[in-house]
């Protein structure tokens, strides 16, 4: 406080005006620092969206082709093609009750 009133009205008034304008400053270098931030959190969360829409794109394919692999009529050909396997006729059926299996 012995420098503050050691100065006339004057260099105070003007010590008051240099502060003021270095807070101003401050403020304004603060001011543009954080658009800068918001900007690239911005274009980061842009990022994020753009690859979270490509990975459910991608995950529809895999249901569409995962559903075409387990397809009853695409199991049943590769059995019939590849495995020689046939539905049984009637004759080679035989039917199994509870009762039959409690015999045993």
């Amino acid at each position: 406080m012995k420098f503050v009133a050691a100065l006339d009205g004057r260099e105070v008034r003007l010590l008051q005006v240099m502060v003021l304008w270095l807070v101003v400053v401050i403020s304004a270098v603060s001011v543009a620092f954080v658009s800068h931030l918001c900007r690239q959190q911005y274009a980061q969360l842009a990022a994020a969206e753009r690859l979270g829409n490509q990975l459910k794109a991608d995950y529809g394919r895999f249901i569409l082709e995962q559903s075409t692999w387990g397809s009853l009529q695409r199991v049943e050909s590769m059995a019939t093609d590849r495995l020689n396997m046939h539905s049984p006729s009637a004759s080679d059926m035989l039917i199994v009750n509870q009762d039959w299996l409690g015999a045993l």
